[in-house]
C-alpha cells in the first residue's frame, strides 16, 4: 500500500486515521440535518474503530522492539524533524481521542434528557475541537508515515 515499507497493521492504522476525519465531518452534517441518532451511532462506531487501530499499532510497535524498530530503513531515523513531527502528531492524536471519548460519554449521559439544552452548546464546541483534531491527526500522520515508510 502506498509503495511503502509499512506492514499491513501500520497501513491499516494509517488508513483508519486518514478516513476518520472525513467520516466524522460527514456525521456532523447528519446531525445538522436532524439525523441525531445516526450521528450518535456512527460517532460511537468511528471512535471504537480508531481506538482499536491505535491499540493494534501500539502492539505492532512493541513487537518491533519499540518505535526504533519501525524506523529501520528511514532516512529520517534519529533526526530532529521526525522527532518534532512525530511528537506533535502523538500529542495531537492523544488529546483528540481523549476529548472525543469524554465527549461521547458526556453526550450519551445527556442524550434525550437535555437536547437541546445546556450541554448542546458545549457539545458543539468540543465537537469542533475533535473535528479539527482529527484533521490535524490525519495530516500529521501523513507526514510521519511518509518520513518513516516512504522517503
Amino acid at each position: 500500500m502506498f509503495s511503502s515499507r509499512a506492514d499491513l497493521i501500520v497501513n491499516g492504522c494509517f488508513l483508519v486515521t486518514l478516513l476518520s476525519a472525513p467520516a466524522a465531518t460527514f456525521t456532523v452534517k447528519l446531525a445538522r440535518q436532524g439525523q441525531v441518532e445516526l450521528h450518535r451511532r456512527l460517532q460511537t462506531l468511528l471512535l471504537v474503530i480508531c481506538y482499536v487501530a491505535v491499540i493494534a499499532l501500539e502492539i505492532r510497535i512493541r513487537m518491533a522492539g519499540g518505535s526504533g524498530g519501525l524506523l529501520k530503513g528511514s532516512v529520517y531515523a534519529g533526526t530532529g524533524i521526525l522527532r518534532t513531527v512525530a511528537t506533535a502528531h502523538i500529542i495531537g492524536a492523544v488529546a483528540t481521542y481523549a476529548i472525543w471519548g469524554w465527549l461521547l460519554f458526556a453526550s450519551r449521559r445527556t442524550f434525550r434528557k437535555a437536547l437541546p439544552g445546556t450541554f448542546s452548546k458545549a457539545h458543539k464546541r468540543w465537537g469542533w475541537a475533535v473535528l479539527l483534531g482529527l484533521w490535524f491527526t490525519a495530516l500529521s500522520a501523513t507526514a510521519v508515515y511518509w518520513m518513516v515508510f516512504v522517503a
